[in-house]
């Protein structure tokens, strides 16, 4: 009995309140939690924030290069009528580079397309002309001649005309009528003309 009395007296509270290192590994860990979720939000932040640097260089280069190779109408847009001047058979009009091009546009047949629209159809040129001598089939064929430079390629300072035939179309291009010409090259902008004809046709006219 003496040795049980002796005996030094443990006591259980003691462990239970001194729960200090339970707390630091606790801490740690979610520690250790909140700085993986930052790497990771960090992470994907940056990474958008360069693929949108990116997609955004990408328009702006994209848009200067639109903008370096574009052509414009130079003088005005000159319709010939047919003999009976009852309809219009071509339809000439000159381009140049913009003022603020300082790149080549490709007017070759395979570097640009041209097309032609009005109230009765919308179809694209050819060049060179070779109509099927269909009646029905609507046809239209356009070429180019360098009246400053050469080649099938627009350089800045260089001008080219454009000879657009509609001798073809279903139905002709008559009076009154509104049509439009659309110049597509490959790089650059499209050049768009939009005319409206008199009420009477003359041989060779001014349209505006």
């Amino acid at each position: 009995m003496t040795e049980w009395k002796n005996r030094p007296i443990i006591r259980t509270d003691t462990f239970l309140q001194n729960q200090r290192g339970i707390t630091g590994l606790e801490t740690a860990i979610v520690l250790i939690a909140f700085v993986v979720v930052a790497a990771v939000f960090a992470f994907a932040v940056l990474n958008t924030g360069l693929l949108s640097s990116e997609k955004s260089k990408e328009a702006a280069l994209g848009g200067l290069q639109e903008t370096s190779s574009t052509l414009s109408l130079r003088g005005e847009v000159i319709a010939d009528s047919n003999s009976a001047k009852t309809a219009i058979d071509l339809i000439k009009f000159n381009l140049a580079p913009a003022s603020t091009a300082s790149e080549s546009v490709d007017l070759s047949t395979t570097g640009s397309v041209i097309t032609y629209l009005d109230d009765f159809q919308g179809i694209n040129c050819q060049n060179p002309q070779s109509f099927d001598g269909d009646p029905d089939t609507a046809e239209c064929s356009w070429s180019s001649e360098w009246l400053i430079g050469s080649g099938e390629i627009v350089d800045p300072g260089e001008q080219v005309e454009i000879t657009v035939t509609l001798t073809n179309l279903t139905p002709r291009l008559a009076a009154k009528q509104e049509f439009t010409i659309q110049i597509k090259p490959n790089k650059g902008a499209v050049v768009i003309v939009t005319r409206t004809l008199p009420g009477e046709l003359k041989g060779v006219m001014d349209v505006r």
